[in-house]
């Protein structure tokens, strides 16, 4: 049945599928406990949605708070290798990535069940394998296992983009999964192209980069280009942003959250372990793309009437800004990533719940009017919506402002050393853009504290008797990372 050969060879591929798997136990441990929440629908099947949503949420956070113990301990120990046949390399950046994907995580499904959200089966499942492709993604070094990683994250999308069966959840999720076919294969194609010139697999490989630096440049664009359309399709960069306007005002707050925050971390990093083997200047094309993401995302929300297309649009210009630490060297980039990334997290949570909280209809083309007048009855949700607008905005007294700040300055030092005029184009764009976003930001908050309300009944939102804490602890969050950004800084580094 097996030839004397392979059973010869198995210990030895055993030896190399275990090899340096106790450096991604968070990462195994959440996999792990997929399956875990799969067996336990089994004992849920019947019970009441109150049961069966309290036992998930407590399933949930048990394993969410085990893979984050175990991360904060690998990261603070420095553990660093190679894992199963080098498909995975861990590092002080994945680590640093990994801890803050897993705090976000946390933060947003216990801030989902302080809102006494609902939590189906299915929302589980999209919700934990867009995390656990996030984590593998931030950790992989071998086209096989980045390919995977990825699939499994857009799957869980997917799950989630589709929970809403009606007409209006089937119009935004029919072209979300087309076109996330559609980059799936221009990936396949990409790495087939990039393994033929290079002949491995491996992108921290010396053939990896000698194959890159000596093919010919026109094959070489060719395989990077359907590489690159495939990663900026889950980053919402132009021209690969139609999709998600309509996903992200189909969705509830928490997924809307989610699927704008963890695949865009994940993406990101793994373009600046990607370029650091790539030994070819892409510092134009991604200049460039980047100017266009920023003109289009900001633009584009400037327009809006409607709340949740309005923070899509906005998706978009963050997308694009935060992928701009691509033009920055390795360990910088890692950084001001994993600053921002956290200030942002925290700021779309907050503000996507609060938004979330007024009763509307998808696709409304515009719902402003219902928040005119609400500060004088509803002062303290208010105060902390326009915070959190303010922290998107990227100004005082918010981290953002800061984390902007430390982009603008990385981008003058890039244009100093490099004189590229693009360069300095890039940030005059990015300086423009944000003090643009500080009018569409601010539509809202101009709505709550400076419009009177004319229509005979108004809306009743937000129940400031109910769990208005959980808002003050991320506006605590939002303001300290202002404060007391060296603190956070070194934590995170």
């Amino acid at each position: 049945m097996f030839s004397p050969e392979i059973l010869q060879s198995l210990p030895q591929k055993l030896e190399g599928i275990s090899q340096g798997l106790y450096l991604m136990i968070p990462e195994l441990l959440l996999c792990v406990w997929i399956l875990v929440g799969i067996f336990a629908e089994l004992f849920l099947h019947g019970k009441t949605t109150k049961f069966s949503t309290s036992w998930r949420y407590f399933i949930t956070q048990i394993g969410l708070l085990l893979a984050f113990v175990l991360a904060i301990q690998r990261m603070y120990m420095g553990m660093s290798g190679y894992a199963s046949f080098s498909l995975f390399w861990i590092n002080a950046g994945s680590n640093s990535i990994n801890a803050l994907l897993l705090f976000l995580a946390i933060i947003l499904i216990l801030v989902n069940q302080a809102q006494q959200k609902s939590f189906q089966f299915e929302e589980k499942m999209g919700f934990l394998s867009v995390l656990a492709g996030a984590l593998l993604v931030s950790i992989s070094s071998h086209w096989l296992s980045i390919f995977l990683s990825i699939e499994w994250m857009s799957l869980g999308t997917y799950l989630l983009v589709g929970i809403r069966k009606d007409a209006e959840g089937s119009r935004a999720i029919l072209p979300y999964i087309l076109f996330g076919l559609a980059s799936t294969a221009l990936l396949l194609y990409g790495i087939s192209f990039v393994y033929g010139i290079t002949g491995t697999m491996h992108i921290n490989s010396p053939e990896f980069s000698r194959g890159l630096s000596t093919s010919d440049p026109y094959i070489v664009g060719l395989a990077l280009t359907l590489v690159a359309s495939s990663l900026l399709f889950k980053l919402a960069w132009v021209p690969f942003h139609p999709w998600s306007p309509d996903v992200i005002e189909s969705l509830p707050a928490s997924w809307m959250t989610w699927i704008s925050t963890a695949p865009k971390i994940a993406v990101t990093f793994l373009g600046i372990r990607l370029l650091h083997f790539i030994p070819l200047s892409l510092e134009v094309p991604i200049a460039f793309l980047a100017i266009l993401t920023l003109l289009v995302g900001n633009l584009g929300a400037l327009g809006q009437r409607n709340s949740k297309r309005l923070l899509a649009y906005s998706g978009i210009a963050h997308g694009g800004f935060m992928a701009m630490a691509w033009l920055f060297p390795i360990q910088q980039a890692t950084e001001v990533l994993l600053f921002y990334s956290l200030i942002y997290g925290l700021s779309t949570l907050l503000v996507f719940y609060l938004i979330d909280e007024a009763p509307s209809s998808p696709y409304q083309s515009s719902d402003l009017q219902k928040w005119s007048g609400l500060a004088k009855s509803r002062p303290l949700a208010s105060l902390f919506l326009l915070i959190g607008m303010v922290a998107l905005a990227g100004l005082p007294p918010a981290g953002s402002f800061i984390a902007k700040v430390t982009y603008f300055s990385f981008l003058w030092e890039k244009y100093q050393n490099s004189s590229q005029i693009l360069t300095l184009v890039l940030l005059v764009t990015a300086i423009l853009t944000t003090a643009l976003g500080i009018f569409y930001y601010l539509k809202i908050p101009y709505q709550l504290y400076f419009k009177k309300n004319t229509q005979d009944d108004q809306v009743i939102i937000w129940n400031e008797k109910g769990n208005m804490w959980v808002y003050a602890v991320l506006v605590v969050f939002i303001l300290s990372s202002f404060l007391a950004p060296t603190a956070i800084w070194n934590f995170l580094k």
